[in-house]
């Protein structure tokens, strides 16, 4: 969760340079990123989401492994995984609603958490797999957290890098004056007047707001992050204790300037079989500025 959108575009298009893009243009990524990795081969689709329809980028054949992006990014981010991963998964990543070349709704209601369950419900089905090792970042790993504590039999492994679980997340909001000065950009993109990006509505629907000071933390009303999370899902949850009983890696870069570490402190309540990698000079991107460490990680935690 990045604080300004001018340099998340900037960030955007000096990732698609590195690989030769000289301009965002989604349709082509597909083929962008075969070019750049001849074997194994990239290919790229369409899945049709939860009301929505979502672009993919996939690569290999095998157990399925799928990879959930934050803002602003795209299947780009994940380029050194899916190149790893896909020898021998099906890895993919899909665009997120609300980035193109997916559907991207205006209704606020649109991004909330139960229409995004419901997407990775659809990829899943769409790719004839039961069951994957789900990996997210940013917005994509807050997402995997709620799924897969809530679809256990639907998830084999979670793996998540620099995403806050939506509980501890929370409690620091309403304890950690650091996280709530560090979180203050999501104010902007709740009180933004229209007409705004619609990637803003991912803050809009979410139940947990940044207070202004740990004193109005104190004094707002704690929201039911169940009832926010599952009230109306297509597919009824398994539990709604936002508790992950599968195995779980968390890589944390402990150098994110907008998640803090302390993110990690108790997480152990809310993974119990959770294996957790810091890396000191990492940032919120460790996928992105440390590829083969993150893989590294990730080949010896799925063994």
């Amino acid at each position: 969760m990045t604080a300004t959108h001018k340099v998340q575009r900037r960030r955007l298009l000096i990732s698609c340079a590195k690989l030769g893009v000289a301009t965002v243009v989604a349709p082509s990524i597909g083929a962008v990123l075969a070019h750049a990795t001849p074997e194994p081969p990239f290919g790229s689709g369409y899945a049709a989401g939860d009301g929505a329809r979502l672009f993919f980028v996939r690569v290999g054949e095998g157990p399925l492994m799928l990879f959930l992006h934050g803002h602003p990014d795209n299947a780009l981010l994940y380029e050194s995984q899916l190149r790893e991963f896909g020898r021998d998964h099906l890895a993919v990543a899909p665009h997120l609603r609300g980035y193109a070349p997916s559907d991207a709704p205006e209704a606020v209601e649109a991004y909330a958490m139960p229409r995004l369950l419901g997407d990775v419900h659809s990829l899943l089905d769409h790719f004839g797999m039961e069951r994957c090792t789900l990996v997210g970042n940013d917005w994509g790993g807050y997402v995997a957290w709620v799924f897969a504590s809530a679809y256990p039999t639907r998830v084999e492994r979670l793996i998540i890098l620099n995403a806050p679980h939506p509980a501890v997340f929370l409690r620091e909001l309403h304890t950690n004056p650091a996280q709530i000065k560090a979180s203050q950009y999501e104010r902007e993109y709740n009180t933004a007047a229209a007409p705004y990006p619609v990637w803003y509505n991912y803050y809009r629907s979410d139940p947990i707001k940044v207070p202004a000071s740990l004193e109005e933390g104190a004094a707002m009303r704690t929201p039911d992050l169940a009832a926010h999370f599952f009230s109306g899902v297509g597919t009824p949850p398994a539990t709604t204790s936002l508790r992950v009983q599968v195995p779980t890696l968390v890589i944390w870069g402990m150098r994110d300037p907008h998640i803090l570490p302390q993110q990690l402190d108790g997480l152990d309540a809310y993974a119990p079989d959770l294996t957790v990698v810091r890396i000191e000079d990492g940032g919120h991107y460790p996928m992105r500025s440390h590829p083969e460490l993150v893989n590294q990680a990730i080949r010896a935690f799925a063994k």
